[in-house]
């Protein structure tokens, strides 16, 4: 046989193979520090943003005139699953996602591609479509605030052009960042504030101002001139200046001649420096150590994001490096303040899963320890622990897989599986041992027999195992980005482990035990247990009915119990951070805004848990969030769990906030973490667990039936922060020209739109630059005359024969309430009511809501509800199992028949797989764990390690019922000698994963659900194993005979 030949030769060349050993040692631990290290795994699908700036459109515009003629395009590429889109004042985004495993620079290339069809359909001077930045949910790894001292003269305007103009050039270079967002602070803009009297005067127009302007800016080339030996490059400079003196010179610029006086600019506008239209602030508040509290007031930020696939380590590991030199290129008096670094958060993960495989390497070695009774022995089962996940881990690096609590997570999992080869081939080894020191040089040829002997059942034992985690590769979405790199870990630490149990285990065996005589001690413990186990097996083989009808009774309360388990997608990973949401009126300013962040920032920072919080009101530049000016999100950071007093966990912790926060009516407020929030929204577009997506045509319709919706889900229990998004209140103030006068007068449309879009919202005209700041000249009317309605009905229009008509003549102007935003999925326009699941499992809050939507809201036809979120993601992954799950069973049963080549067997060993599933649903039941994508991962992995066990059983009554004629005798002695191997793998597979069912750490729920599953199953599959195999074995057998 292959095994018998592969160990012979190895022991002969053992020097050969303890040098290959040390090599992959040394391969590993170089490959290791490359490793790519990650919090999470990135779960964001391959999606390509778009985003396109309409200065001053309302939503309803923006729709028609921009989203849609991209949408519309969009559908033409390949592999294209969705096209979701926002439409709001001055911005339409929309995401385009493509199929798993499209390269996103491919996706990319196809979306830029077909926007050139789509920017021809846009009209001209409505926007310009450009693809947003290349990152994912986990993208937003470093963010920072720029702060000034009081007296360093440097305003949010000063610190804003400085991060725009210093600091994102500094980061830029950093490997791994596509791009860095500024946010808050005030964009500078020279100003130019026309008085319509004045203009009316000269009789000039808006636009004679703007061409006046541009053609007073700017610089030219006239090539060379040859004077004498030299060439002079011919420059003309004609930029206006920057600051103050730029002002100066645009009061200077001439507009036309008035009989002998000039009009300059400076006569018909007053000219300053003020700032963009803002979208987006950022407020502070932050407590000192000795516990006072001080508001910042507004503060500069920079968002840093990564690209789509970079080393997140690496990536803020360079943004450090760059640190000092940021520091040393700021101004004196200002401050460059990081306040949120993803590098904390791998660090917690990394730590999570580092302790649990350090606590279970140390319970691991006390029970080797315990039942082997040899330090040699114990080395040599040990060494197969940091072979195995020293060269998993180098493979993982290969692959380019990143370490991060899932895949680690696996190693943890696994580290009591690794073990298990190296026990049988040990076990056995010693069995085999000469008892006397003369025969010291049988030593190679005994490990070879010992080894042999036990390789079938090893190999067959670890292949099930890795069959067993196949299905996992046929998950999609979500769930396969989670499980797989988990799968994956779990099945190259088993293949290493495999090899060094068959392989280096024998080889280093022969030298370890060669050197001197191995002493059998007694083992007083395993005795104890060996003489109570076959006491207890006379008594059960005798009485086999009422061992099947006990275990069948067990089977059956499992059967009950299972569907009063909970189900979820996945128990929400702790961050260490919170992230408030809050939203204001659709009406609502940004003043407004402004004034309610830091009152409520004061109120966080009350709670001793709470550091600091950082108000993010608003959107930052094009490439962020799109979100409007009347929804604040508050990012909290937080003390360590340890020494928190209000609460013991998060969802207590932000209980008390709400209720506190309750002091201030009329504002929503929903609770979540940042990097949950992002993927989220990225994966659903909405930002919460569950959305309750209601398509339909017209918006009022949709506003109506989604408040009954969110009506009716407010009412169920362990639905929370239950909220429509707001599609409409949004007030408009409306121009509407009067067709009927505009004709009588000789006017056009245009003429009313001209008015509104450039008189009111501003005209660009060029810009100043200085080295590598630009900044825009805009020319609108001055604020007297566009911030009070009389005033603008007042403006007036120039006809054709010369005579000026006011506004509210030709048009109509009134406030109106209209969309603040239109989303749609796939063309249509939708609403979506958001909730977040607490308290209880998402599966049957889900089947309340859609039973109370059916039974109490009546939609009308073409309108349709659809829940998508999580609960999409739970049940895709849920169908995918209840097919892959069936078949894993079946994969087991062919490797079984392969063998042991006889079907009765195949069913006996079978029958341990329901008996593993008491104990996994017993534990989910006393532990208060749903059952969620990771318990049902705990539950395939248990069905491999509990079949395991009954390969090890059967196997050896085989090896017995050969030597021995009596059936009985055999089953005996075959079941009493693997008493030690089993209980040592239940042992070191449940003790491995004790850690991790114990854990608290950042990242450990997760992996609790899993690890109770496999733990329980553990317990009730190795007691049951040892007891109902031998007591059913003769049965099976006796049918055979007959047969």
């Amino acid at each position: 046989m292959m095994f018998a030949w592969l160990i012979s030769r190895a022991v002969k060349l053992r020097f050969v193979l303890l040098l290959v050993l040390v090599g992959l040692c040394v391969m590993a631990a170089l490959m290791i520090p490359r490793l790519n290290l990650d919090a999470f795994p990135d779960v964001t699908n391959i999606q390509v943003a778009i985003n396109t700036e309409a200065p001053g459109l309302a939503a309803e515009e923006v729709e028609q005139l921009i989203t849609y003629p991209i949408e519309a395009v969009m559908y033409a590429l390949p592999d294209v699953e969705e096209v979701r889109s926002i439409s709001k004042t001055g911005l339409s985004g929309i995401t385009v996602v493509f199929k798993e495993g499209t390269d996103i620079y491919f996706a990319r290339q196809l979306v830029f591609e077909r926007l050139q069809v789509a920017a021809e359909m846009i009209p001209e001077g409505v926007g310009v479509p450009a693809i947003g930045p290349n990152t994912s949910g986990l993208g937003q790894v470093y963010q920072y605030l720029l702060i000034a001292e009081p007296d360093s003269g440097f305003d949010s305007m000063a610190l804003r052009s400085l991060n725009d103009y210093l600091i994102k050039l500094m980061l830029m270079p950093v490997d791994g960042i596509t791009d860095v967002l500024s946010f808050g602070g005030y964009v500078r803009q020279y100003q130019v504030n026309l008085y319509p009297n004045r203009l009316l005067s000269y009789n000039l127009t808006q636009q004679d101002v703007v061409d006046a302007l541009s053609r007073n800016n700017n610089n030219a080339g006239g090539w060379y001139m040859q004077r004498g030996p030299e060439q002079l490059v011919i420059r003309g400079t004609g930029w206006l200046s920057s600051d103050q003196q730029a002002l100066e010179e645009l009061k200077q610029i001439p507009l036309k001649t008035a009989g002998s006086a000039l009009v300059t600019v400076g006569d018909v506008a007053q000219i300053r420096i003020g700032s963009e239209i803002r979208q987006g602030a950022v407020t502070m508040t932050v407590k000192h150590p000795d516990g006072s509290i001080s508001n910042r007031g507004e503060v500069v930020s920079g968002v840093v994001l990564k690209r789509m696939g970079a080393n997140t380590n690496a990536t803020i590991e360079g943004i450090n490096a760059r640190l000092d030199l940021i520091t040393k290129a700021l101004p004196e008096g200002v401050h460059f303040e990081p306040y949120y670094d993803q590098a904390d958060l791998i660090k917690q993960a990394v730590d999570t899963v580092v302790k649990a495989l350090l606590l279970a390497f140390m319970f691991i070695v006390i029970v080797l320890a315990l039942f082997l009774l040899s330090v040699r022995a114990t080395v040599l089962v040990l060494l197969s622990i940091p072979v195995s996940i020293g060269l998993a881990l180098a493979m993982l690096s290969m692959l380019g897989i990143s370490a991060n609590l899932m895949s680690l997570g696996g190693m943890a999992v696994a580290i009591g599986m690794l073990v298990d080869g190296s026990v049988v081939v040990v076990e056995n080894i010693y069995q085999k041992l000469p008892k006397n020191s003369t025969e010291t040089h049988k030593v190679p040829t005994l490990v070879v027999i010992a080894a042999q002997e036990v390789a079938k059942p090893v190999f067959f034992a670890t292949l099930i195992i890795l069959v067993v985690f196949t299905p996992l590769f046929s998950f999609e979405g979500v769930e396969a980005k989670l499980f797989q790199p988990m799968a994956i870990a779990i099945m190259l630490a088993l293949i290493c482990a495999v090899l060094v149990a068959l392989i280096f285990v024998p080889v280093l065996a022969t030298f370890l035990l060669s050197a001197r005589p191995v002493k059998q001690r007694n083992n007083p413990l395993l005795s104890v247990l060996e003489r109570s186990y076959a006491r207890l097996l006379k008594v059960t083989m005798g009485q086999r009915k009422w061992v099947s009808g006990s275990s069948l009774v067990l089977i059956l309360i499992a059967g009950v119990l299972l569907p009063r388990l909970g189900t979820e997608f996945a128990p929400e990973l702790e961050e260490g951070t919170i992230n408030l949401r809050v939203t204001l009126a659709p009406s609502a300013s940004l003043e407004t805004a402004l004034s309610v962040a830091p009152k409520l920032e004061s109120m966080l920072l009350e709670f001793p848990e709470v550091t600091y919080a950082v108000s993010k009101i608003g959107r930052a530049e094009i490439g962020g969030d799109p979100e409007p000016v009347n929804n604040i999100e508050i990012y909290m950071g937080l003390r360590p769990v340890s020494e928190w007093q209000t609460a013991t966990n998060r969802v207590a912790l932000q209980e008390a906030m709400a209720h506190k926060l309750e002091a201030h009516p009329g504002l929503l407020f929903n609770f979540s973490q940042p990097i949950a929030t992002r993927v989220d929204e990225l994966l659903s577009g909405v930002k919460a667990e569950l959305a309750i997506k209601l398509f339909g045509p017209e918006l009022d319709v949709l506003a109506e039936y989604g408040q009954q919706i969110a009506e009716v889900v407010g009412g169920i229990e362990g639905a929370q922060d239950v909220a429509m998004e707001q599609i409409s209140g949004e007030a408009q103030l409306v121009v509407r020209p009067l067709r009927k006068q505009l004709s009588r007068y000789g006017l056009d449309v245009a003429d009313v739109m001209n008015l509104v879009q450039k008189g009111l919202g501003g005209a660009s005209a060029g810009q100043i630059i200085n080295g590598n700041e630009r900044y825009d000249i805009v020319v609108r009317y001055a604020e007297a005359f566009r911030d009070d309605i009389a005033a603008i009905k007042e403006l007036r229009l120039l006809t054709a024969q010369g005579a000026w008509i006011r506004l509210q003549d030709v048009a109509s102007v009134a406030i109106e309430s209209g969309p603040p935003q239109i989303r749609r999925d796939d063309v249509q326009r939708r609403v979506v009511i958001q909730a977040n699941v607490d308290g209880r499992d998402m599966g049957s809050v889900v089947a309340d809501i859609q039973a109370a939507i059916e039974a109490e809201v009546a939609l009308p036809g073409g309108y349709a509800v659809q829940i998508g979120g999580q609960f999409e993601n739970q049940q895709r992954a849920m169908q995918r199992l209840m097919l892959v799950v069936p078949i894993s069973l079946l994969l087991i049963a062919l490797l079984l028949y392969f063998a042991f080549t006889d079907i009765r067997l195949v069913a006996l060993i079978m029958v341990n797989i329901p008996l593993a599933a008491i104990g996994g649903v017993f534990s989910l039941y006393v532990s208060g764990h749903y059952l969620s994508v990771p318990s049902s991962v705990g539950f395939i992995t248990l069905f491999g390690v509990a079949v395991l066990n009954g390969v090890v059983m059967v196997e050896s009554i085989n090896q017995r019922r050969e030597q021995s004629t009596d059936l009985s005798a055999a089953i005996f002695d075959g079941a009493c000698s693997r008493l030690r191997p089993v209980l040592m793998t239940a042992l070191t597979s449940a003790l491995g994963l004790i850690p991790m069912l114990l854990s608290d750490g950042l990242g450990a729920e997760i992996q609790k659900p899993l690890a109770a599953v496999i733990v329980g199953g553990l317990i009730s599959s190795t007691l049951l194993t040892l007891v109902v195999i031998p007591s059913l074995y003769s049965s099976f057998i006796k049918q055979k005979s007959a047969a």
